[in-house]
């Protein structure tokens, strides 16, 4: 998704004559944000008049405030300590009229994203040279930020958390600067904040553990260094996406879509340096920004593409346009003052555009030929999931003409299964597996089609209520429901992510994408793109191990039934295994469930499926399957259990039973 060229950004307000600021004079105001405001100043000494930087300081309301005032200092601080050709460099800093400042040198050329969205318009890229070139310059800018220490001799451990292409400057002259700490210089639950607040057009530069919520450290960098490298040798992004949350899937999964010409064009040891840039482990990744500024270098030098500032700046030149050097769009990369979000009480933010646009109203007609509606969308939606609506019926949108159910999307998803899926696919005629839940239990179907890795769609039926859970290799990735309360929105209310106002607004507006709830939120800004991914894989959870808990009702398994959902969860059969099993035993009801247990001969499960070296067992549960053979109740294998492992608590040991027995690692039988 490409980040918009905003022609009018930079059209701020002029200071006439210039505005004095301490030792500065603000000539021109660029912009504001949540926190800060910037413009462009020269030095208040006439001799030095000719100069010119970017100040940027904290917004009037803000600045009695004991917290923003001390983030401020901190990014002051650390950005001071920043000495480096190919860092944006501190200029200045202080406090005038109460007002704290900063102060960073302005950088004359074109940032890294305007350079290839104007090559791409003339149907260029960038040589392999030039964009060996701006790398390596960028990484060796990089590996000081990560090197940084502290008064101690400590390495400070920043991570920049922000490498995008915007944020790579290089200048008329062919300097290559890397500038925007705001993320980088903030501790990582400030960072993560602020950063999921300006997301917009920088989703796919973001690495997989910085969706996951992992710890980050200077290898997350490098992933988002990676992705620039590929953009710049594609012209386009290597991880795709019709929406921010299909992109935020792709980058969770590395999924990486590339072009025949990259096989063709970029030489098979670049090739090599890039995708292990790309690699979804951290430690599959080079070990440090220099390690990799050192490989590039490396392969440049043997191939003959080393080239210096001359061939960047000439590229430049030629691209610059009028008014581009000096213009505030081109400072607003330096130090991106417009990106922070206003602080307060979040309201919903949806354009005038929205707004004003009318909301799209349904109208059924049943097989008996009655008719119902007008109604709003979310009022179908709740007619499908109750069967007030079913397959056998028609819809209209608005004055439009009756067609099948089935054949308007934002409906159809909702449709129970087998007559037809939630999910739009066509089923064979006859399942390749079912049972009774009464007899197999989910959890023992889960286990099975994981160890047999199975392909395909695993249905769940009980009286009115239905579930479809699509596998691969064993994998539950999709869980469908037409369970009223099972509901995206309802979901996100019971978490509090949303209020019923949004939620009334987002269904208003989710047949413009095609009845996409999710994509709605992130539309109208009520949810930031990974704060919504990371909800909705937990409401897919949230579906599949709420089924373990279900006693009764028919099960069907369709092999090699695809889902071609774009919002998945990541492969995680074990995790989610242990999750359903756990689910399975409520909190506080260990010692009810071990009453009748305890009693039981327990011995080895003779062909336990998945098999034990499936399992990343947990001490107690290898102590448990280490100890039970044959001839021995409940009570003494505890006990026993409790001699291996003195320092565990019996909870956990009791629930490590559990486990063990719901997997089917060990058996019981009356003694």
């Amino acid at each position: 998704m490409p980040e918009p060229e905003t022609a009018g950004q930079g059209k701020a307000g002029s200071c006439p004559g210039g505005a004095p600021f301490g030792a500065w004079v603000l000539l021109r105001r660029l912009g504001s944000g949540g926190m800060s405001e910037v413009f462009l100043a020269r030095p208040a000494d006439p001799a030095r008049a000719a100069e010119r930087v970017a100040v940027k300081r904290l917004l009037p309301e803000l600045a009695q405030i004991p917290d923003f005032i001390e983030l401020f200092r901190r990014e002051t601080r650390i950005a001071s300590r920043l000495a480096h050709p190919n860092v944006v460099r501190l200029r200045d800093s202080g406090v005038v009229d109460g007002r704290c400042y900063i102060a960073t040198e302005y950088v004359a050329g074109l940032d890294c994203w305007k350079v290839t969205r104007r090559l791409s318009r003339q149907g260029r890229k960038l040589g392999l040279g030039p964009v060996v070139r701006v790398v390596t310059e960028m990484l060796a800018g990089l590996e000081h930020i990560h090197n940084l220490r502290d008064d101690a001799g400590g390495i400070l451990g920043i991570v920049h958390r922000d490498i995008s292409p915007s944020n790579i400057l290089i200048s008329r002259e062919g300097e290559v600067k890397l500038g925007d700490f705001g993320l980088a210089l903030l501790p990582s639950e400030e960072a993560e904040t602020r950063r999921r607040r300006r997301l917009r057009g920088k989703i796919r530069f973001l690495s997989p553990e910085q969706i996951a919520g992992a710890p980050l450290d200077a290898r997350s960098d490098l992933f988002a260094v990676g992705v620039l490298m590929a953009e710049l040798l594609l012209g386009r992004s290597p991880l795709q996406g019709d929406t921010d949350l299909a992109v935020l899937s792709s980058i969770r999964d590395v999924r990486l879509h590339l072009t025949d010409d990259f096989e063709k064009h970029v030489p098979a040891k670049l090739r090599r340096i890039l995708l292990r840039s790309l690699a979804r482990e951290p430690s599959e990744r080079p070990p440090d920004a220099g390690a990799m500024r050192q490989e590039l270098l490396d392969f440049s030098y043997r191939t003959g593409l080393h080239v210096g500032p001359r061939e960047l700046a000439e590229t430049v030149e030629a691209l610059l346009r009028p008014g581009d050097v000096g213009d505030a769009e081109v400072l607003r990369y330096t130090l991106t003052p417009s990106e922070d979000q206003p602080v307060g009480p979040r309201e919903p933010a949806v354009s005038e555009s929205t707004r004003s646009v009318p909301t799209l109203q349904y109208r059924i007609r049943k097989r008996d030929g009655r008719e119902f509606g007008p109604m709003p969308y979310a009022r179908a939606v709740d007619g499908v999931l109750t069967a007030e609506f079913t397959a056998m019926d028609q819809a209209a949108i608005n004055d439009g003409s009756f067609l099948p159910l089935t054949a308007v999307p934002g409906l159809r998803q909702h449709l129970p299964l087998l007559g037809q899926t939630t999910v739009s696919v066509v089923l064979p005629l006859q399942p390749d597996r079912k049972g009774r839940v009464e007899e197999d239990t989910v959890a023992a179907v889960f286990l099975t089609l994981a160890a047999d890795r199975e392909t395909g769609m695993l249905a769940f039926e009980e009286q009115r209520l239905r579930k479809e859970v699509y596998l691969v290799e064993g994998h539950p990735l999709y869980v469908s429901s037409n369970v009223r309360s099972e509901q995206l929105g309802d979901f996100l209310l019971s978490t509090g992510a949303i209020r019923p106002t949004e939620l009334e607004m987002a269904l208003a507006v989710a047949p413009r994408y095609g009845g996409k709830l999710a994509d709605a939120l992130v539309a109208i800004e009520v949810l930031d793109p990974v704060t919504l991914f990371e909800l909705f894989c937990a409401h897919l959870r949230q579906r599949l191990l709420d089924l373990y808990l279900w006693t009764a009702g028919e099960w069907t398994f369709y092999r090699g039934v695809p889902c071609d959902q774009e919002l998945c969860l990541a492969p995680a059969a074990e995790d989610l295994l242990r999750q359903g099993i756990a689910h399975t035993l409520a909190e506080g009801e260990e010692e009810e469930w071990w009453s009748t247990t305890a009693p039981l001969d327990v011995f080895p499960a003779p062909r336990p499926r998945p098999p034990r070296d499936w399992w990343t067992l947990r001490d107690a549960e290898a102590a448990i399957a280490d100890t039970v053979d044959g001839g021995m109740s409940g009570v003494e294998a505890l006990a026993r259990v409790q001699g291996r492992l003195p320092d565990a608590d019996r909870k956990t040991l009791l629930r490590a039973f559990h486990f063990c027995l719901t997997a089917g690692l060990i058996a019981t039988a009356w003694g």
